[in-house]
C-alpha cells in the first residue's frame, strides 16, 4: 500500500492529494508552535536601523573607513510569497522573512485559522502578511495566487516554493496514478510556480524552489518516487537559473535533511535502518540527532535562515544551487 505523511525530511505535508497545510485542521492558539517553542522564539530579527555592528559600521550602510556595507540579510521593502506557508517549515520561512523586514504573503489550502496565525505573528514583528488560498497543484489557481499577491502588495520580490508531498511507495506498487499525484505536486506545481515567479517577480528577485537530501543524498527504501520528483527539482533548479538570468532573478533550490517539523515521528523513522513505527518520539529524535554531527535535529528556522540569506542581497551571487540543509547528516 502507498503512504503519504509529512515531509519530516524537507519539512513537507500532504494529506495525499494537495500540499503542507492540509495536514491537520487542528485549532490553533494565538502563537504558533514547533516542540513546544513558539516560533517568534525560533526565528532570528536582523539589526535595527542604526545598530553597531560587531565590526564597528553602522547597520544603515554607512562606514568611517570608506568601506559601505548593509544590513545583514535585511529584507526591508521586499515583498515575499511562500507556499504552503500555514505550518511547518513553510510557516518558518514566512515568519523569517518577516522577522527580517519583508512583507508577506501566506499561502495556504485549507488551513485558514492556521494561515491567519501567522499572519498575526508576522503583524507583531513588525511586517505586513496575508493569508492567500490556492491550490497550488492547479495552474488556474497559481495564477490568481500571484494576481492577488501583486495586487495586494503591489509587487512581488521573493517566491519560496515549499509546498509539496511525501510518500513511501513500493516501486513494484506504483501506478500512473499515483506517479501522477506525486509528480504532480512535488515536480509540476513548482515548475508553475517558478514560471509565474519569473513573470510576476521585480527584476533582480529570488525564486527558491524545495528539494530533499533525498534527492541523491541518501538511499531510502521504497523512496524511488519521492526521490525521483524531487531530483527533478534540482534539474529544474539548474535550468530556471540559466533562462531567469534575463531578468536578473535567481533561482536556487535548498535541499533539507531531518527536521523536526509536524508529524515528525510519525515519519523520521522511516529514515532509520532498523527503526520501526512503534519507537517512541523521543528515541526517533535521539537516533536522528546522534546520526548529526552537530548532534541535534533541525528545527524549522534552521532552514527558514538559509532561505532568508538566499532571498537578501548577501544572496545575490548564490544562483542554480542545491543548497544542502541537513547539519551535515547524509554527507
Amino acid at each position: 500500500m502507498a503512504e503519504t505523511k509529512v515531509d519530516a525530511i524537507d519539512g513537507q505535508a500532504s494529506n495525499g492529494q494537495v500540499s503542507t497545510d492540509q495536514m491537520s485542521n487542528a485549532p490553533m492558539s494565538n502563537e504558533t508552535t514547533i516542540s513546544g517553542q513558539p516560533f517568534s522564539e525560533l526565528t532570528s530579527i536582523a539589526p535595527k536601523a542604526n545598530e553597531q555592528t560587531t565590526n564597528g559600521q553602522m547597520s544603515n550602510g554607512h562606514s568611517t573607513n570608506g568601506y559601505t556595507s548593509h544590513v545583514p540579510h535585511n529584507l526591508t521593502g521586499k515583498v515575499a510569497l511562500v507556499t504552503g506557508a500555514s505550518r511547518g517549515i513553510g510557516a518558518g520561512i514566512a515568519l523569517e522573512l518577516g522577522a527580517r523586514g519583508a512583507s508577506v504573503v501566506v499561502n495556504y489550502v485549507k488551513g485558514l485559522d492556521c494561515a491567519n496565525a501567522i499572519v498575526s505573528q508576522i503583524e507583531a514583528l513588525g511586517s505586513k502578511a496575508v493569508a492567500v488560498q490556492a491550490d497550488v497543484s492547479k495552474v488556474p489557481e497559481i495564477t490568481r495566487m500571484f494576481e492577488e499577491s501583486k495586487a495586494h502588495f503591489g509587487k512581488l520580490d521573493i517566491v519560496c516554493s515549499n509546498s509539496g508531498m511525501e510518500s513511501f511507495d513500493k516501486t513494484e506498487d506504483i501506478t500512473e496514478e499515483r506517479f501522477d499525484l506525486v509528480f504532480g505536486l512535488n515536480l509540476r506545481a513548482q515548475f508553475f510556480v517558478g514560471q509565474h515567479a519569473y513573470k510576476y517577480c521585480e527584476p533582480g528577485g529570488r525564486l527558491i524552489l524545495m528539494s530533499s537530501i533525498a534527492a541523491g543524498l541518501i538511499s531510502v527504501g521504497d523512496h524511488a518516487l519521492y526521490s525521483g520528483s524531487k531530483s527533478a527539482v534540482n534539474g529544474i533548479t539548474k535550468s530556471f537559473a540559466k533562462d531567469f538570468g534575463k531578468k536578473g532573478i535567481t533561482v536556487n533550490a535548498i535541499a533539507p535533511g531531518g527536521v523536526k517539523s509536524d508529524m515528525f515521528a510519525q515519519v523520521a523513522w522511516k529514515y532509520i535502518p532498523g527503526a520501526t513505527g512503534g519507537w517512541s518520539a523521543e528515541k526517533i529524535e535521539n537516533e536522528m540527532a546522534n546520526a548529526c554531527p552537530l548532534g541535534r535535529c533541525a528545527m524549522p528556522v534552521d532552514v527558514a535562515r538559509v532561505v532568508a540569506f538566499l532571498a537578501s542581497e548577501d544572496g545575490g551571487w548564490v544562483n542554480g544551487q542545491i543548497v544542502t540543509i541537513s547539519g551535515g547528516s547524509g554527507q
